[in-house]
């Protein structure tokens, strides 16, 4: 019997991947560098934010220096503005499956991210525990965050449902027992979910 849900924000509850923002950083501020480049350079800077051990500052400082440009701005806010969009259905959904299930959230987000997601589609979401990596300094797909989830909720892993769009994280979840579910789209994640006893 399932008894708590768990939610990803970001490409499951909102529309963004920092993909999106390395492409938007290539577009908008620094054509002359290849997306292949700022993918490897920044992708793992990103991961430190997500463990909440770098700031937007530190970040900027350190891809000026890397790429030698001088006074550079990342627009790290516009940037996400721009780019991230709501998922409606998705988030009426949550606040359905809310009213009858344990529901929580649990991402791998920077507190800048967070701060923004927050400030504005969060506001439509009804649950209010949230397990950040940024706050827990762990990511997905570490064994032990999504055992921490189960400790502090008080359920088994089978008890649980995980919903998230990256397969590792879903293995990953898998690993421990939980029920995961691949966030494709919409109606596929209505249909897994359905397949293992949760109906709004």
């Amino acid at each position: 019997m399932i008894k708590l849900v768990i939610f990803d924000i970001g490409g499951v509850l909102v529309d963004f991947m920092e993909e999106m923002y390395i492409h938007y950083l290539h577009d908008e501020i620094m054509p002359a560098i290849s997306v292949r480049r700022l993918e490897k350079f920044i992708m793992p800077l990103m991961q430190l934010m997500d463990f909440g051990v770098l700031s937007v500052p530190e970040l900027e400082s350190m891809v000026s220096k890397h790429f030698k440009i001088d006074g550079l701005n990342l627009k790290w806010v516009q940037g996400y503005r721009k780019l991230a969009k709501p998922r409606m259905r998705e988030l009426e959904e949550l606040n359905a499956i809310n009213k009858r299930y344990r529901t929580v959230i649990l991402s791998n987000i920077s507190y800048s991210r967070y701060a923004e997601i927050q400030r504005s589609y969060l506001k439509m979401v009804e649950v209010k525990t949230r397990y950040l990596s940024c706050e827990l300094r762990m990511r997905k797909p570490d064994p032990h965050i999504y055992e921490y989830v189960l400790e502090k909720e008080g359920v088994k892993p089978e008890e649980a449902v995980f919903a998230d769009n990256q397969i590792e994280n879903v293995i990953g979840a898998e690993k421990v027992g939980i029920n995961a579910v691949w966030y494709r789209n919409h109606r596929k994640l209505m249909r897994d979910l359905r397949a293992l006893g949760v109906t709004p």
